[in-house]
């Protein structure tokens, strides 16, 4: 016993068996008084004790013996069942390592769609005054969205929403389609959903506390008064950058190695399709658009990877980094975009950490013109004077209140004036802003070039 024990619970096995052993003794006796009365002439006493003791060991054998090849067998028995659980298994144990609503997507709604094997899902968070839905599969995110905001969601026959936290800044919701079959989710599923939100309710806590105390972060770092009255606290600004292109990096890194490189094998099977079968004009001119089609979203993405990742500048240096990236937006841009360079080669002396803040800011100035300008033109120029680097950046658009700060939104890339300003105070400069509403905006930085910069 003692020995067994080391390998089985003997207590909990002896428990269970005895339990199996009280219900036998209903379904034994009731027999048991069958058997006697039937052979009542025939039978005696030991014959009836022995059909007895012999029902109950049998049925109690049985019962203990479902519960073992039940949970073994369950695979092949229940086997949406199974797939329920071993997703509940997956998903929960994934919850404890996302950090992001990126990460929110990728872990857990992509299984939860593939699981219930329905058409598309959303996570969606309602705020006071929008709106924001993470999406999966084929679903309708503005008709969600208009549902949402006129309270017919939950009722909608094409949908199975599912309330999951209630914040006083947001609520969450969890908004399922039909199955591919077309039909509803069944009770088994929508209680296995509600396990889920059990779950998710915490991690999307811990998301937007992420999220709101990143934020905080990033709005300190870009406030932080100049270098000579904050030494203490610098390394903090430091860190912030350095932790905003690590994140780049790795998305760009991601993109490169999974999306960018399907599309390509993408594309060499669509063009050997094209070479290895005969096909008559209307199909070859349709195959030829679909791989165009390929290669344009692959020229999309290699420019999205250069932005997150902009490799170049160690490699042609900034001044034709930035010129080789304006050239290219100049295509897409609503406005008309020019850059001048004047005597400015002495900005490629700096380390590589000082040229990628600049290339950010010219990032984030032209990120802003488009959102927010409505201009006409757009002039980028670099010199060099005094000893000192000057960008300019100039547009006859609608312009802003120079006290006025652009603050970060769902989805946006930065904290606007107020990042830049944190960009440049990290390199010892100084910004100038001068703008009014309906004048256009002028903002000048300028950089020291002579002395080495702490980065």
């Amino acid at each position: 016993m003692i020995a067994s024990n080391q390998l089985y619970d003997i207590g909990l096995v002896l428990r269970r068996f005895g339990f199996a052993c009280l219900l036998a003794l209903v379904p034994s006796g009731l027999f048991t008084a069958i058997f006697a009365f039937l052979f009542q002439n025939l039978a005696d006493e030991k014959q009836i004790l022995f059909v007895f003791a012999g029902s109950v060991a049998m049925i109690s054998f049985v019962l203990y013996s479902v519960e073992y090849f039940t949970t073994r067998l369950e695979a092949f028995l229940f086997p949406r069942k199974f797939r329920l659980r071993t997703a509940l298994k997956k998903i929960s144990k994934n919850l404890g390592v996302i950090s992001s609503f990126r990460e929110l997507k990728d872990i857990v709604l992509v299984d939860i769609v593939q699981t219930l094997e329905v058409m598309g899902g959303a996570i969606v968070f309602r705020y006071e005054h929008d709106t924001e839905i993470i999406a999966e599969g084929d679903i309708d995110a503005a008709e969600v969205k208009q549902l949402l905001q006129t309270s017919a969601l939950s009722e909608h026959p094409l949908y199975t929403c599912i309330e999951i936290h209630r914040h006083e800044q947001y609520t969450s919701y969890l908004v399922i389609t039909r199955n591919k079959a077309n039909t509803l989710l069944g009770k088994e599923e929508i209680q296995w959903l509600h396990l889920i939100t059990s779950y998710l309710e915490v991690s999307l806590e811990n998301v937007h506390l992420i999220r709101k105390l990143t934020a905080k972060m990033q709005l300190l770092a870009s406030q932080l008064p100049n270098e000579q009255s904050a030494q203490d606290i610098q390394w903090f600004r430091k860190v912030m950058f350095e932790l905003q292109e690590e994140e780049r990096l790795r998305i760009a890194a991601d993109l490169h190695d999974t999306t960018m490189q399907d599309l390509f094998f993408l594309k060499r099977r669509f063009i050997s399709l094209l070479d290895k079968y005969a096909m008559n004009k209307e199909d070859k001119e349709h195959l030829n658009n679909i791989v165009n089609f390929v290669e344009m979203i692959n020229n999309s993405l290699r420019q999205s990877c250069f932005e997150l990742n902009p490799f170049l500048l160690k490699e042609i240096g900034l001044i034709e980094t930035v010129r080789s990236y304006l050239d290219k937006e100049a295509y897409h841009a609503p406005f008309v975009l020019k850059f001048k360079e004047e005597r400015a080669s002495a900005i490629e002396a700096k380390d590589l950490t000082t040229k990628k803040h600049i290339f950010r800011i010219i990032q984030e100035l032209l990120n802003n013109a488009k959102k927010h300008s409505h201009a006409s033109n757009v002039t980028f120029t670099m010199t060099v004077a005094d000893h000192a680097f000057v960008l300019t950046y100039e547009d006859d658009g609608v312009g802003f209140k120079s006290t006025e700060a652009r603050r970060m939104e769902i989805g946006s890339s930065g904290m606007g004036v107020e990042q830049m300003k944190g960009r440049v105070l990290h390199l010892n400069g100084r910004l100038e802003l001068d703008s009014r509403e309906g004048a256009g905006t002028k903002l000048v930085v300028t950089i020291p070039v002579r002395e080495t910069m702490s980065v």
